[in-house]
């Protein structure tokens, strides 16, 4: 679908003879749907329109693409639009989802169901209420004595903004709404054509900070990809916002990505001290749906000019994008785990490109994709900007390596790291203990017999969480009580085997009793607003000791933290994952980056039973130049990616004869489609979870040089399985991150 499209012969709007319109649909069906545009939805039909159809009984929205004249016998045949959603999406955005559907191997369907809102357009939210001329003559006459009505008078004289109305009394905000219905007060909404002056409030940017910012606006009327390379701490944030705050005062938007759902509250504060008057949409998977609902067509109309948002926020509906940010890029994250597995930083640079404007890609330790795309790529397209000193006068933070095993270890805490606490502790200040497993032991074993508790749907141990006194499997959810004694042979003692959060929280309760002690795991933090009350106890200073997965290593700034402790960094130098140690790296760099960010000196212990390893001996040096040239190398030595392409298939069922006769059939297409030239494919083996909820998993991995005989092979692969009809699940895996 291209811009110069042919026009498309329809009847005239208000005409008796019905409209026939071409429906995709986020369901794998494969092909559009037809339907019947009725009059009585009261517009044309529209090419790119949201509309609302069913498919059996069940409504779900879909995305117009194509306009027909529908033959006289037609109306009879054909169900009816129910309504249209919303007015025409950006055709850019449309061209995006047919570049995820032919890149990441899906139907247009279930790629335009990235695109397209949940519902229409909600009623506009006032952002303040004022006084009307009416109103302002009524207040003279309030009698002294109504101190309610007096106090509100006053707030309305000077614009009573949403934040303001959240304050007032219950009595005072149910006048506010009867003065609206008397005509006294008035609501005062957004208004998106006639933007705000953009006057950033950023401190003074060092000199360093002040060339990047000259590099990026040298960029900013055309296709670039920037990658703003900076240690933890330089003030990358400040120096992208210079840009942000240009395209915006240019009259553009601007879509701003973050990894974690967790960042972005702190992100917005930043924002709104950096950035104040700029209206602001906040898009991720938590929201409630009519809070993501009335986001998305805040953004649609216009009237929210920046967006913040996680990997589904690159499909905000932005007609007028000037500028994409991609904050923590190399975090794996943004790559999907569901289909469609897109990765939003890669569709973030084709959208860029489409829309000719500019990407930033902001990391202390970037991807190796975009490492190499900075070595080996054009200079006109990217270029690398660096920030080598943090921007405030605090010094970076050292870095100990400490054993991780031993006698002076007990439940995973090192007696180096528990000193370093306790002096902490003396100083009033705080500590990050890092672990990156939640629960309180990643399994339960006996001591005599050896027997390990197993998941009975997957081929996997269950997990000890020690708080709710049961073992569960992160897998597939089964859960069940702990046994009093061992089941294989009756020992009554059975223990805990590794470390959790859980077991961390409980040594550092017994070690330190009187101290104030808070995890951060999923477990703890599951409800809406978990994440912001522990945040800001943190910053209150209400917390000694945090206890946290990898999900506080990145992007949070806290004052008073000076010590940073990592557990069980090991694991992931004898991973089979070939972006382990990468990925090791990067959570390193980016946790040792939370400690002594300001006036207090910061320090970073490791435990680790491999002190000399590549990785921690880069670490020491701060050599990530190095490491990053040195893996490069590697990968491309051994043809993994970034140095190729791969695919991972995937297939399930409970069946086990039939993943192995779809194997069978779909290995020797995909081997005949890329042909030995073009690439290689492997022989299909079982996954390294194979068997999770009583389905038999197995996978098969492709890799090639280049992208489109890959995709070829692959579009060829998934024909022929649609023709056949398999009976098992299956689906395909672009640039794969999970090999589960």
């Amino acid at each position: 679908m291209t811009d110069s499209e042919p026009s498309i012969p329809r009847a005239k709007y208000g005409e008796q003879a019905l409209t026939r319109v071409s429906v995709e649909l986020p369901l794998a069906i494969g092909r559009a749907l037809d339907y019947a545009w009725p009059n009585e939805i009261g517009a044309p039909p529209a090419l790119h329109a949201a509309v609302e159809v069913t498919v059996g009984t069940r409504p779900h929205v879909g995305i117009v693409t194509a306009i027909h004249d529908a033959a006289s016998d037609e109306p009879q045949k054909l169900k009816k639009i129910r309504r249209m959603i919303c007015a025409p999406l950006p055709s850019g955005l449309v061209h995006l989802a047919q570049f995820v559907a032919d890149y990441y191997q899906v139907s247009l369907g279930m790629a335009c169901g990235l695109i397209t809102p949940m519902d229409s357009p909600p009623p506009p939210e006032p952002v303040a209420w004022q006084l009307t001329a009416q109103g302002r003559d009524h207040v003279r006459h309030i009698a002294a004595r109504n101190r309610a009505q007096r106090v509100l008078a006053e707030a309305l004289k000077a614009r009573l903004n949403a934040d303001a109305r959240m304050a007032l009394t219950a009595t005072q905000r149910r006048l506010l709404n009867e003065w609206v219905e008397q005509g006294v007060a008035e609501a005062v909404f957004a208004d998106a054509r006639q933007p705000m002056l953009v006057l950033p409030v950023l401190p003074t940017l060092t000199p360093a900070q002040t060339g990047a910012t000259l590099a990026l606006r040298a960029r900013a009327d055309e296709f670039s990809v920037s990658l703003l390379h900076g240690v933890t701490g330089s003030g990358k944030t400040e120096v992208y916002f210079d840009l942000v705050a240009a395209t915006l005062n240019a009259g553009k938007q601007v879509l701003l990505l973050v990894p974690e759902i967790n960042l972005t509250p702190q992100l917005i504060d930043r924002v709104l001290k950096a950035l104040p008057s700029v209206t602001t949409a906040v898009l991720h998977s938590k929201l409630a749906v009519g809070e993501r609902n009335r986001a998305w067509h805040s953004v649609h109309s216009g009237v929210a000019r920046l967006v913040i948002g996680t990997r589904l926020a690159v499909f905000a509906p932005a007609a007028n994008l000037g500028l994409i940010v991609i904050d923590e890029e190399h975090d794996g994250s943004y790559k999907q785990s569901e289909s469609p597995r897109y990765h939003a930083r890669d569709v973030a640079i084709v959208r860029a490109k489409q829309a000719n404007i500019p990407v930033i890609l902001a990391s202390a330790t970037p991807s190796l994709e975009t490492w190499r795309n900075v070595r080996h790529a054009r200079s006109d397209v990217y270029q690398h900007i660096v920030l080598s000193e943090r921007a405030t006068a605090a010094a970076a933070s050292s870095l100990r390596l400490v054993p991780g095993r031993g006698k002076r270890v007990k439940s995973g805490l090192s007696e180096t790291l528990a000193d370093g606490i306790a002096e902490r502790l003396k100083r009033n200040e705080q500590s990050l203990v890092l672990v990156n497993r939640r629960g309180f032991a990643p399994a339960i074993y006996c001591p005599h017999c050896g027997w390990s508790a197993p998941c009975k749907r997957c081929d996997a141990k269950l997990t000890l969480h020690q708080t709710s006194r049961s073992l569960r499997c992160h897998h597939c959810g089964f859960h069940s009580s702990v046994p009093t004694r061992c089941p294989s042979c009756g020992h009554p003692e059975l223990v805990g085997a590794g470390v959790g959060t859980q077991k961390l929280e409980a040594a550092l309760i017994e070690a330190f009793p009187v101290a104030r002690i808070a995890r951060a795991d999923t477990d703890s933090l599951s409800g809406k607003h978990a994440w912001r009350e522990l945040y800001e106890r943190i910053l209150a200073r209400e917390v000694d000791i945090v206890v946290g997965t990898q999900m506080m290593a990145k992007g949070h700034d806290f004052p008073a933290l000076t010590l940073v402790g990592v557990v069980d960094a090991d694991r992931a130098l004898f991973s089979t994952d070939f972006r382990a140690q990468e990925d090791l790296f990067a959570l390193l760099t980016q946790v040792a980056g939370r400690a002594g960010r300001h006036a207090l000196p910061g320090e970073v212990m490791v435990q680790t039973e491999f002190p000399d390893h590549p990785v921690f001996q880069a670490l020491l040096a701060n050599d990530y130049a190095g490491f990053a040239d040195r893996t490069l190398a590697s990968r491309e030595m051994f043809g993994l990616p970034p140095a190729s392409r791969m695919a991972l298939v995937r297939a399930e069922a409970k069946d086990t004869q039939a993943v192995a006769d779809f194997f069978a059939r779909a290995h020797v297409v995909l081997r005949e489609a890329l042909g030995t030239k073009d690439g290689e494919v492997f022989a299909p083996q079982p996954a390294p979870l194979a068997r999770k909820a009583d389905f038999t998993r197995w996978t098969m991995t492709a890799i090639a040089p280049k992208v489109r005989p890959l995709a070829e092979a692959l579009h060829k692969l998934t024909e022929t399985m649609q023709n056949d009809r398999p009976k098992v699940r299956w689906t395909v895996d672009v640039d794969p991150y999970d090999f589960g």
